[in-house]
């Protein structure tokens, strides 16, 4: 018989549902879902009428005293406890594949990481926008050296609008106590998944970070990013949760002409006849322009990404096939709010990494002050 893994699903909540769904139906080869950590009665009770044979833990030390009966743990709890349950299930000698964001500091994250690098244990994030076919193809294209020398990106990624019946839909959400920050933390991640995905880390940021700008609440709901990076390629990006409509546009310029991702669907180069480096050195009239023309790329159609990652996971643990992204790259994920909330804070440009200690320090005070303190 071929081989399966047998997975624990942690958080029984919308997304768990979905995970819970995607795994016991058999739609992710290799993995089969043999737990469930849900401390709700309600959700035990669903749990006992719709998967039938999956284990139901009421917490996680009741999965820790029996951990034989899996392999590997998806987390799908509230990113505050990420880090905690990961140890816990690290330190059971258990392989990880952990909802965004990894956790609230980059030192907290590095730790669980590095834990886990130091004893053979795998550990995936669960970037799903990487396997959107927009994204992928424009990752392909910018690898392949195509747009030649990068010198500017700007991606305008508002398209979060949220009313105040989705911040008052739970009592920890958009709240520095409970949720530990707004957009940065909640909405934002995926696409600064992205950005270091296709850019690698900057050396400093500077955010322009905005506080209840459009809701009754001390959390960002806006931000514009600056990225400078030392080899003077310069990014912008632009968010929102009070804006609509909204759109999701990144604009990628190079020596080669220009590269579009449009609502991470539509892929398209605007070429230029020849690099602009060629162009300055042969052409001869003051206000010359330099022909370009643009057209769409192919793209392969979209599978359903989180069946991607699931299933780029189980492939990992049985015959090693790479991840779609890995605890590094949560880390480096985390590494970017945490700058940019520390560049907001103190409203001036700041080195990556930031200290661990300073964002606390900042995230502290921003807790004090909301309880009154």
């Amino acid at each position: 018989m071929d081989r399966i893994i047998r997975c624990a699903l942690i958080g029984f909540g919308g997304m768990g549902r979905i995970y819970a769904k995607m795994i016991h139906t058999g739609l992710i080869p290799g993995l089969a879902l043999t737990g469930v950590c849900c401390r709700n009665e309600a959700g035990q009770a669903l749990l006992r009428r719709d998967f039938a044979g999956v284990h139901i833990y009421t917490d996680t030390d009741d999965m820790a005293s029996r951990s034989s009966e899996f392999d590997a743990v998806l987390i799908a709890t509230p990113h505050t406890s990420h880090v905690a349950i990961g140890m816990q299930m690290a330190s059971l000698g258990k392989h990880i594949l952990m909802d965004k964001p990894a956790g609230i500091s980059a030192g907290e994250v590095e730790a669980l990481v590095r834990y886990c690098e130091d004893h053979g244990l795998s550990f995936a994030m669960m970037f799903n926008n990487r396997c959107l076919s927009a994204f992928r193809g424009a990752k392909a294209f910018l690898d392949s050296g195509a747009l030649g020398t990068l010198h500017r990106a700007v991606w305008v990624c508002n398209n979060w609008y949220r009313t105040p019946a989705y911040h008052r839909s739970a009592p920890w959400r958009s709240s520095w106590i409970g949720e530990c920050g707004g957009l940065m933390t909640n909405q934002n991640p995926h696409y600064l998944d992205i950005w270091n995905w296709f850019f690698g880390l900057p050396q400093k940021l500077y955010a322009a970070m905005e506080f209840g700008r459009y809701n009754d609440f001390t959390v960002d709901d806006a931000v514009d990013i600056q990225f400078f990076y030392e080899n003077g390629f310069h990014g912008t990006m632009v968010s929102a949760t009070g804006e609509a409509p909204g759109v999701n546009r990144l604009e990628i310029w190079g020596s080669k002409g220009k590269l579009t991702v449009e609502e991470g669907r539509i892929l398209s180069f605007d070429e230029n006849e020849v690099s602009t480096e060629e162009f300055a050195l042969t052409n001869q009239e003051i206000f010359a322009p330099l022909p370009h023309r643009v057209r769409q790329l192919p793209l392969e159609a979209d599978d359903v990404p989180y069946q991607q990652v699931l299933a780029a996971f189980a492939r990992h643990l049985l015959d090693g096939s790479p991840l779609i992204a890995d605890g590094w790259d949560g880390l480096r994920q985390v590494q970017l709010a945490n700058a940019a909330y520390v560049s907001g804070w103190e409203e001036r440009r700041v080195m990556l990494p930031v200290d661990n200690g300073r964002y606390l320090d900042g995230l502290s005070r921003c807790q004090r002050a909301e309880a009154g303190e």
